[in-house]
């Protein structure tokens, strides 16, 4: 089946791929540096097999979906609500599926690492990119009644007082703490090959984050990443731990998501 162009835009684009099932799943483009425009419409088919419509929205640049084609694409997207609505997003992917909820009548969502905002007043990694950033429009609405989870690393002070904010918002995502998964907090998952799982929560009618945290454990021990996380962590406090922990890393091959 081929996809439907939702909205296309010269900002924003969203693309549809319908399935047999009365469910979607909604997915962001995340931040990526270097981003030359939007990114393939391509589709999971792991999603496909299980029938579901698959909502991909994008972005040409990081701007966290905020420009002057929001409240346009808003309107598109409250045109294709179909059944039962949830989201996956990672980072500013995290954040759009936040900002964009409402217009979705999201019923549940993984979010990953999101954002409450990329110019918060604790985190400079993104003020080069949101310059232009609009307060009102990119400010997010409570919505206690979405489900789903707030998977996150403890350990990156940024991403923590993120999660707090936006827990604050969305009461309803129960926290998932991965830590030393870095940023974002599946990154040990992903180098592992463990996205499968993190795909499977986000699809779930009801998901709890076990299988997330399970995973997350399974995959830590042969992460040279975690490993040089930890490390980082505890140096100066505990530098014995953080010896025995860049030893461990110097002997495990580097894979995706590694580097502290």
């Amino acid at each position: 089946m081929s996809p439907e162009v939702v909205f296309d835009g010269d900002a924003l684009r969203a693309v549809l791929l319908r399935g047999r099932s009365d469910r979607m799943i909604v997915t962001f483009d995340y931040r990526r540096d270097g981003r030359g425009g939007f990114s393939p419409d391509d589709h999971s088919t792991g999603f496909a097999r299980q029938g579901f419509s698959q909502l991909a929205i994008k972005t040409r640049a990081n701007d966290w979906f905020v420009n002057g084609e929001t409240r346009a694409l808003e309107a598109a997207l409250a045109g294709v609500r179909a059944g039962r609505a949830q989201a996956l997003g990672f980072s500013m992917g995290g954040y759009g599926a936040l900002r964009l909820a409402g217009a979705l009548g999201l019923r549940q969502a993984v979010v990953v690492s999101p954002q409450v905002s990329p110019v918060a007043a604790w985190d400079g990694r993104y003020r080069g990119e949101a310059g232009a950033w609009d307060e009102r429009l990119g400010a997010l609405s409570a919505m206690p009644g979405l489900r789903g989870l707030l998977v996150f690393d403890p350990f990156v002070a940024e991403d923590l007082r993120h999660a707090d904010a936006v827990s604050r918002l969305f009461p309803g995502l129960a926290r998932v703490r991965l830590g030393f998964g870095g940023h974002p907090a599946i990154r040990v998952l992903r180098g592992a090959g463990g996205m499968r799982v993190v795909q499977e929560e986000a699809g779930a009618r009801r998901t709890t984050g076990a299988a997330i945290r399970a995973a997350h454990r399974a995959a830590r021990a042969g992460s040279r990443g975690w490993w040089l996380r930890l490390a980082a962590r505890a140096e100066g406090r505990r530098p014995g731990l953080a010896a025995r922990a860049r030893d461990r890393a110097a002997r495990l091959p580097e894979r995706p998501g590694d580097g502290a």
